[in-house]
């Protein structure tokens, strides 16, 4: 059974290495046999204007093969890699919809991992524990009388506040 079948999301190509290892140059090779495009995952190509000191890639493969990712923010903004893995995961959904194979690539490992792992698998919020905890919270900022013996609970048992 493939991974449409099974409901997961498809498996997409990822290149990663340093700069100057040669990356660019297997997908200038690649996009010769099939349509590609590639999603940029390095965290300094972002930045519009460092073309020089990131390495992008030239005019002529920018040309011949569509790339995301690149020039996104101006340098000062900030752009985090959970950013980096929503936009990157809509980019791959445009570019599978375009009848295009996407292609991860760079040398960020944090950024490929958000995409693929993602940062933080937060658990499900408990309403009664928040509210206990708001309560307490409260109370403490306001000095009130039970702030001291709340403060001494929460540190003996997370689970009494």
């Amino acid at each position: 059974m493939g991974e449409a079948e099974r409901g997961a999301p498809p498996l997409v190509p990822v290149i990663v290495g340093p700069t100057g290892v040669g990356k660019t140059a297997v997908v200038a090779a690649w996009a010769a046999l099939e349509p590609i495009s590639v999603v940029s995952a390095d965290a300094r190509q972002v930045y519009r204007g460092l073309d020089i000191g990131t390495a992008k890639p030239p005019d002529e493969l920018l040309a011949r093969v569509p790339h995301v990712g690149l020039d996104v923010v101006q340098p000062g903004e900030r752009y985090s890699a959970g950013q980096f893995a929503r936009d990157a995961a809509a980019w791959l959904a445009e570019i599978r919809s375009a009848g295009r194979q996407p292609v991860v690539v760079g040398g960020t490992g944090f950024y490929v991992r958000a995409l693929a792992e993602g940062l933080f698998h937060e658990p499900p919020l408990d309403a009664v524990r928040r509210e206990r905890l708001r309560v307490w919270t409260a109370a403490s900022l306001a000095g009130g009388a039970s702030a001291p013996r709340a403060r001494s609970r929460w540190r003996s048992s997370p689970d009494a506040a």
